[in-house]
C-alpha cells in the first residue's frame, strides 16, 4: 500500500505544470488519507509527501509573485513621467513662470 502511494505522489511531483489548485486538492487527499491511515509507516510516507507537496506550493507561489513584481515594474517605467524626474537642475535665475498674489 505503501509503495503505490509513493508511486503516485511521485508522478504528481514530477509534473512541473502543477497549478496551485490542484497541488492544494492533492495535499488535501493525501491529509484525508493520513487521517484514515493506521500504520506509522504509512502515516510517515504520507506525511513527508504532504511536506513535499508544500514546499512544491511554496515554491510556485512564490515564483508566481515574483513574476508579478517584474510586471508591475516594467509598468511603472513605461509611463514615461517618472523618467523626467531629477532630470533638471533649477537655480535662483530659473524662472518658474507668472505668479500672482492677492491681498
Amino acid at each position: 500500500m505503501v509503495s503505490a502511494t509513493t508511486s503516485v505522489s511521485s508522478t504528481a511531483l514530477s509534473s512541473s505544470t502543477s497549478s496551485t489548485a490542484d497541488i492544494k486538492a492533492q495535499i488535501a487527499s493525501k491529509e484525508a488519507e493520513l487521517a484514515k491511515a493506521k500504520d506509522k509507516a504509512e502515516q510517515a510516507a504520507l506525511e513527508g509527501e504532504i511536506e513535499a507537496l508544500k514546499a512544491q506550493l511554496d515554491k510556485l507561489e512564490s515564483s508566481k509573485k515574483k513574476d508579478q513584481g517584474t510586471t508591475a515594474e516594467t509598468d511603472n517605467k513605461a509611463s514615461g513621467e517618472s523618467d523626467r524626474i531629477g532630470t533638471k537642475n533649477f537655480d535662483e535665475n530659473t524662472e518658474f513662470g507668472s505668479r500672482t498674489l492677492y491681498v
